[in-house]
């Protein structure tokens, strides 16, 4: 009997560690932005992302997203655009199977400067999903509704440091969820005028699980209406 106690254990302690090694504790998200002044009031939006499995380089997701920016007023943004996302179908870098994904995404962005130091942001983006059959998982789609909070505070002339929160929620097979939340501290240095170098840790929950992740962002802004950068 105390055996077969034993057994039980051992093996419930082998599923639970299972479970939980499916989603690495930690993660890499490396980004390049690239957007491009059409003039000063329209912007081509550019970004590509890579993130890893776990702490290593190896792949689990790459994505690029790109639409056009219209400049409202001094404060007010609004852009639309597409996306498309590339992730392996498992956390295992021995699986060789991706799920695309191609999304539509819309956004309204405020900002307001306060004390001449520091820019208080809000952004309400929304998401239409489409995700393509992988390996067993059926084709789907889904819409996420994502409310973004923060403030950038400027320290010298070259340093800034920002705190922000990302809540996102998901209507997808006719449920309207929860879907994640990040909260994320990032230190930003501006080499020159538009370019800067941006890393940070990001405290990712989701309904089941949680992750740490380290982001490195790089940002060139390319000038095409006359101002260029030095």
């Amino acid at each position: 009997m105390q055996s077969v106690k034993k057994i039980l254990i051992f093996g419930s302690v082998l599923f639970i560690s299972s479970a939980f090694g499916q989603t690495p504790k930690t993660e890499t998200w490396f980004s390049i932005q690239l957007p491009v002044a059409l003039s000063p009031k329209w912007q081509w939006h550019n970004d590509v992302g890579y993130r890893t499995i776990g702490s290593s380089l190896n792949l689990y997701q790459y994505l690029y997203r790109t639409g056009v920016r219209k400049i409202i007023t001094k404060n007010w943004s609004a852009a639309t655009g597409v996306a498309f996302f590339s992730t392996r179908a498992s956390y295992q870098k021995e699986d060789h199977v991706f799920g695309n994904e191609f999304r539509i995404w819309h956004e309204i962005n405020h900002q307001q400067m306060a004390g001449g130091s520091a820019n208080f942001q809000n952004r309400l983006r929304i998401e239409e999903r489409f995700f393509q059959q992988a390996g067993d998982e059926e084709a789907y789609n889904a819409l996420r509704l994502r409310y973004r909070t923060g403030i950038t505070q400027k320290l010298t002339s070259n340093w800034s440091m920002q705190i922000a929160d990302e809540y996102m929620q998901q209507l997808s097979k006719a449920d309207f969820n929860f879907n994640q939340n990040r909260l994320m501290f990032s230190v930003i240095r501006t080499i020159k005028q538009q370019v800067q170098l941006q890393a940070g840790y990001m405290w990712l929950l989701r309904s089941n699980s949680s992750q740490h992740i380290l982001t490195i962002a790089f940002q060139k802004i390319i000038e095409l209406n006359g101002n260029r950068d030095n």
